[in-house]
């Protein structure tokens, strides 16, 4: 609450792209020498005029100017960003503090060096240099305010205090949209990237699946005739790797459809531990010899109302997950009922998942390893497939003792009847 309150800048939970950090650093440090070269031409024309007209203590308005130009060199030397920008702030604020009447426009400058580090900054420094801001925004605006205050008449007094209640809001505001601006431009891209790409995968593994369904139908067709060594050999790898990409498509498609919300559901009635004996049936044969699945069913579990497909396909897909991983040791598939909930756990002795990994592993496309096969759509869909029964995928790792993967499903009453999800 009070950090939401006093609107503390704090690290962001993503880290802005090193490459469009970049980018920024070249495109604001350009527009940054215009500008602040107009301001210290600004300066000189202040300055010269105090001269000109023999204002006490004109040589003071020098000062101005060399503050700037000092900006304007450190502006242009990429390798002192940090410095560049504490260097704006002390800068400006100590403008604020030399010339009476300031300190309230001033205090806005903040501003600047605030947005600049929030787009060229990484983490810790980008925290440090806009903390830095919000202090000087606060320091320079009491410095002025405070030392008149016994002096002020009661009306000056409510005109002073609008001039930090509109300086205040005018700084907390311009933060606000500066963040805001970069959070809707970040989703409204990701968004239209991932829709246009799902759209693109879904028509690409249409026009894949037809000729590839005849390239395993007449392989097939030709196992029943009588061939001799190599022939056989050959024909065997032409079906297993063409039954490898069919999956791949279908995983293609399953994907394109959760994206898009084109995804259906058949409910009826299930027995999970069925299930389970099945997916464990199959995935045996693609265990390393050195790995044991175990099945620990809990008797007696209720049915529920679930899509069997798909829920086959969630638990073989953490199933396969864990035997990818998996080099010794066993996995093991347990049911259990739990507070109103069905568990499906499938555990593994495995490498383990560092917990800051915990999201990242369902990220569609996205592998820890790049040694072992697939693309990295099987736990997304595991996960967006039982969202999309009313539950969700827990997960509990310790790295070097292996993982825990729990499909979390709502018990239903089993006279419900069976319905569809879009």
């Amino acid at each position: 609450m009070w950090r939401r309150l006093l609107n503390i800048p704090l690290p962001d939970q993503t880290e802005t792209p090193e490459r469009v950090q970049r980018q920024a650093s070249t495109r604001i440090r350009r527009y940054w020498t215009v500008q602040i070269g107009l301001m210290l031409l600004g300066t000189l024309v202040l300055w010269a005029s105090a001269e000109a007209q023999q204002v006490a203590f004109a040589d003071i308005y020098l000062i101005p100017v060399l503050i700037n130009g000092y900006l304007l060199i450190a502006g242009m030397l990429s390798h002192i960003t940090d410095f560049w920008l504490l260097s704006m702030v002390g800068g400006f604020a100590f403008q604020g503090m030399l010339v009476d009447g300031l300190g309230g426009v001033t205090s806005i400058s903040f501003m600047l060096p605030y947005t600049f580090a929030a787009m060229i900054l990484p983490g810790r420094r980008r925290t440090f240099i806009q903390v830095t801001c919000v202090l000087a925004f606060w320091v320079n605006l009491m410095y002025e305010i405070l030392p008149a205050v016994p002096q002020l008449q009661p009306r000056r007094l409510i005109l002073v205090s609008y001039n930090i209640l509109i300086a205040t809001l005018t700084f907390q505001t311009l933060r606000f949209l500066n963040r805001l601006a970069v959070e809707l431009n970040t989703a409204y891209v990701a968004q239209e990237v991932t829709q246009r790409s799902q759209q693109f995968l879904a028509r690409v593994s249409h026009e894949l699946r037809t000729p590839l369904n005849s390239v395993l139908g007449f392989a097939k067709m030709l196992r029943r005739a009588d061939l001799v060594e190599p022939q056989t050999s050959y024909l065997k790898q032409i079906v297993e790797e063409g039954e490898q990409l069919n999956k791949l498509v279908s995983d293609l498609l399953d994907s394109a459809h959760l994206a898009t919300g084109k995804m259906r559901l058949n409910l009826a009635e299930v027995e999970v531990n069925a299930v389970c004996e099945t997916v464990a049936g199959e995935a045996r044969s693609a265990l390393k010899p050195s790995v044991n699945l175990h099945l620990h069913l809990s008797p007696d579990l209720p049915k529920i109302q679930a899509d069997e497909l798909r829920l086959r396909q969630i638990v073989r897909n953490l199933t396969v997950n864990a035997a990818k991983y998996t080099e010794h040791g066993e996995i093991r598939i347990s049911t259990s009922v739990r507070g109103g909930l069905m568990l499906i756990c499938v555990s593994d002795t495995g490498p383990g998942i560092p917990e800051k990994e915990y999201e990242m592993v369902f990220v569609p496309f996205v592998k820890r390893d790049n040694r072992t096969s697939g693309v990295g759509l099987g736990l997304d869909i595991a996960r967006q497939l039982t969202r999309l029964h009313g539950g969700d995928i827990r997960l509990e790792s310790e790295v070097g003792q292996g993982s825990s993967f729990i499909v979390e499903l709502p018990l239903i009453h089993p006279k419900t009847p069976p319905t569809v999800v879009k």
